[in-house]
């Protein structure tokens, strides 16, 4: 028996998306959501696992811009567009940064900003930004020059001057040729600001991308803040040097900002962040601000609306405000607090709720649907602030900041504003019944990353400079350091749905190819090369250490991906497990950590015995006979213990048919032994090789006549 070891070496294997719909493939490297394969020069730049943390300076660009208050969609599987709203001391222009973040690995460019002009300019904080994004894909065009003439479409229901229309294809990201949108005449007439160069026949597919920015925002000028809506955008206008967007006027639907208020008095002032519902349709969709920091009002306006403007201000989408529910436990910031969520767990499941913070609870809203205009009963319950362990184990911070909700795992993340006190933050269930939350994560280290730093120094997510801002988005985690310099404003990207904990539910795996043990007789042991440390073990000692990792594997059902799957020990035994001509191996991720640095995995082997004669003896044909079917062996290697039990096992070398199974534990047929070089043979025993001169043989109860046999002698 000889031990034979298996290898895969990681990133440069053929992959497959794992977790998807008909995609299983046993012979490639399967990748579920958040996990990469990435390859480079460096033995160790050959790796998976999940997506790194990725990092971007917004200070650092040619316009330096502060940030705070991420907004993230997947535009395709591969890219991420991010927005971010300034976050510099208050002025009569605000702006918006827009990023992209591309998941195959983990790289930020920024692209450029817009500066909003708004309506009664004086000087504005923003407290709350979200973007929308929409498709109009109804009918078909045909295009040329300037012109569009739809069929069956519905230029009218919203589509803003500014925006762009792609040709050939309903998917944006397959689009060869944009134009940007002068205006719509009709529901089936377009005019285009640019010429185009093709030239699409009636019956053309096309996708029109809706992009607006709702910045909320608190005003020097009390009655000049509120919500506002800028109408109008594309992703070719946020450039280095910026582009100014005008205040809306008395026209709607141009690339303008709008102020959308309750009332030409206007009461809503005071906003924490803005919560914003699903669309239900082109015309309608509602976002709820939060409005006072210790006993709230609730404002509702459908920012979908047609607006009746004077001098670029609407109070018809105006819904309604609900009446003051009583002072709140605590104080609620004004940090772009307030995120609507249906989730899966606790008092809200099922429902759209929108969930805010003070510094001691998270709020929960009844279902939105249920809010009526002056309710004084329109908040549900609330959660208080016990960290996992319990208070005796990490005192409660008091100082929860904001609230985010991740749909891909089904938790919270709720920052804390941690700047004089370490505090982490938590990723939790919302919990009504005081008890624990579920995990803390983030650690200040007050490591100043620098983006344009060594890419092997791993950035760590830091508080340095002020709380987070966080949006999470297909199990990314954008999150923004709240500073005005480039060492405290920072933008990290960091894989938290794919936890190990939710990999069950979210497929955030990886998984081996098939490996091949032909002639196996016995598996022995799993090995995995990691990266212990990023940034190296030597010099100034910076490097990070990285998050667990842990591993299962199975034996059958690998073709089908029907079977199950076994936790493997520390020790990454496999001792215990049948042998089968194949294994295959499963990793899962800690990305919600201390320092939340995910592992990465280099290479992977699995070792076996095959069912060649084991190497510690040689075949002896003196001391076998044909004639009295006796099998011997030298006893050539010494184990450096007691011998193991040994297993003999006779084939008929012709069918390849088992005749023979036997071992030195209760044997049926005769072992024997001896240390004189077969001069004399004694029963066997399992002490060690003796001398060069020790042999042992087998003699078999019965075997029959006329067969060719092969011997084959291995471990148990």
């Amino acid at each position: 028996m000889s031990k034979i070891a298996s290898e895969v070496r990681f990133g440069k294997l053929s992959t497959y998306k794992y977790g998807s719909t008909g995609t299983y493939n046993q012979t490639r490297l399967g990748l579920g959501p958040t996990m990469v394969q990435l390859s480079g020069n460096n033995s160790e730049d050959n790796w998976a696992g999940p997506l790194p943390v990725g990092l971007v300076r917004p200070m650092e660009y040619s316009t330096a811009v502060a940030v705070a208050y991420p907004w993230a969609m997947r535009w395709s599987d591969d890219i991420d567009w991010v927005f971010f709203a300034d976050n510099a001391t208050a002025l009569a222009t605000r702006r918006i940064l827009k990023a992209t973040y591309d998941r195959r690995d983990a790289s930020f460019s920024i692209d450029g900003f817009v500066t909003l002009n708004f309506p009664n300019n004086t000087a504005a904080t923003v407290r709350g930004m979200r973007m929308t994004y929409d498709l109009y894909t109804t009918g078909t065009v045909a295009a040329q020059s300037r012109s569009v003439t739809g069929n069956g479409t519905d230029f009218l229901s919203g589509i803003s001057s500014g925006c762009r229309i792609g040709f050939g294809t309903s998917t944006p990201s397959l689009v060869n040729e944009w134009g940007e949108v002068s205006g719509s005449a009709t529901n089936t007439a377009m005019t285009l600001v640019n010429f185009i160069t093709g030239s699409y026949p009636t019956g053309t597919p096309y996708v029109v991308e809706d992009l607006r920015a709702l910045t909320i925002t608190t005003n020097i000028t009390a009655a000049a803040g509120g919500l506002f809506v800028t109408k109008g955008l594309r992703p070719e206008i946020f450039s280095p040097a910026g582009t100014a967007i005008a205040s809306g006027s008395a026209v709607d639907n141009l690339r303008a900002t709008y102020q959308i208020i309750d009332a030409n008095t206007v009461l809503n002032t005071a906003a924490l962040g803005g919560a914003l519902e699903e669309k239900t349709n082109n015309l309608n969709q509602n976002i709820y601000i939060l409005d006072g920091t210790s006993n709230p009002f609730l404002y509702k306006y459908n920012v979908r609306a047609p607006l009746a403007l004077t001098a670029g201000r609407a109070t018809n989408p105006f819904i309604l405000r609900t009446a003051q529910p009583g002072a709140l436990v605590g104080v609620a910031s004004q940090a772009n607090n307030g995120r609507m969520a249906n989730t899966n767990h606790g008092p809200g499941a099922g429902l759209n709720c929108i969930y805010f913070t003070t510094t001691s609870r998270l709020y929960r809203t009844n279902d939105v649907s249920t809010i009526a205009s002056g309710s004084t009963t329109w908040i549900a319950d609330n959660a208080v602030e016990i960290p996992p362990g319990g208070t005796n184990t990490f005192a409660a911070s008091s100082v929860m900041n904001s609230i985010e909700y991740s749909a891909a795992i089904d938790r919270f993340i709720v920052p804390v504003n941690a700047v004089t006190t370490p505090f982490r933050s938590y990723v939790t269930r919302y919990v009504t019944d005081s008890s624990q939350f579920d995990r803390i994560f983030g650690c200040d280290i007050r490591q100043l990353d620098q983006s344009t730093s060594d890419s092997s120094i791993t950035p760590v997510p830091g508080i340095v400079g002020g709380p987070y801002s966080i949006w999470s988005e297909g199990g990314i985690s954008y999150i923004a350091t709240i500073g005005t310099t480039a060492p405290i404003n920072k933008v990290y990207a960091i894989p938290l749905g794919g936890d190990w904990e939710y990999a069950s539910t979210t497929k955030a795996r990886i998984v081996s190819p098939e490996i091949m043990t032909p002639d196996n007789s016995k598996f022995i042991r799993a090995y995995i090369n990691d990266v212990e440390v990023i940034g190296g073990k030597d010099g100034k000692n910076l490097g990070m250490a990285t998050e667990p990792f842990r591993i299962y594997f199975r034996t059958a059902g690998i073709n089908d991906d029907s079977g199950s799957w076994t936790l493997l020990n520390d020790y990454s035994d496999l001792s215990g497990v049948a042998a089968a001509p194949s294994i295959q191996f499963m990793f899962e991720f800690r990305t919600i950590g201390v320092l939340g640095v995910p592992a990465r995995l280099l290479s992977l082997a699995v070792l076996y015995e095959d069912l060649s004669t084991l190497s510690n003896y040689q075949p002896s044909v003196a001391n076998s006979s044909i004639t009295s079917k006796r099998f011997a062996w030298r006893f050539a290697t010494a184990f450096g213990s007691t011998v193991p039990t040994l297993r003999i096992r006779l084939y008929d070398a012709v069918s390849n048919g088992l005749l023979v199974n036997d071992t030195t534990v209760a044997p049926a047929g005769t072992f024997q032994k001896s240390t004189d070089d077969g001069l004399n043979w004694t029963a066997y025993n399992t002490t060690d090789k003796a001398n060069e001169t020790t042999y042992i043989r087998y003699i078999p109860l019965s075997l029959g006549d006329n067969i060719k046999v092969s011997a084959v002698l291995t471990l148990n």
